[in-house]
């Protein structure tokens, strides 16, 4: 008996790659804001899909003390943690939150700044 095909999922809505901010501190100690992507350590390139922002993904993310400004949906990829990047075009995101699947994962990314992309 033949099995029916399983639908592969899609991510039509682009490219953003995730990063790692380097080590970098001032004179004091102080650790200095990201202006560039140089600043930043790549670690992945993933394919996304822009998902609507429900009422209560707003009120989790003012719970959780972030302002959410986009979620997205990507395959799942275990290096990506809560302390990384993202970075669409020019504009860099914080991984506020991220909720796993078995096959997906779903960012929830706070804008942070427009960055020069050397």
């Amino acid at each position: 008996m033949l099995q029916a095909k399983k639908e592969l999922p899609s991510y039509p809505d682009g490219v953003l790659g995730i990063y790692k901010a380097k080590p970098r501190k001032t004179d004091f100690g102080a650790r200095r804001n990201i202006e560039k992507r140089s600043d930043m350590e790549f670690v992945a390139s993933l394919c996304y899909n822009v998902q609507t922002i429900r009422e209560q993904d707003y009120e989790f993310a003012e719970r959780s003390s972030f302002k959410l400004s986009l979620k997205v949906k990507t395959p799942r990829f275990d290096l990506v943690t809560s302390d990384s990047l993202a970075l669409i075009g020019t504009t860099l995101f914080d991984l506020s939150h991220i909720d796993k699947t078995k096959d997906e994962m779903y960012l929830y990314l706070e804008e942070v700044r427009d960055i020069d992309f050397e």
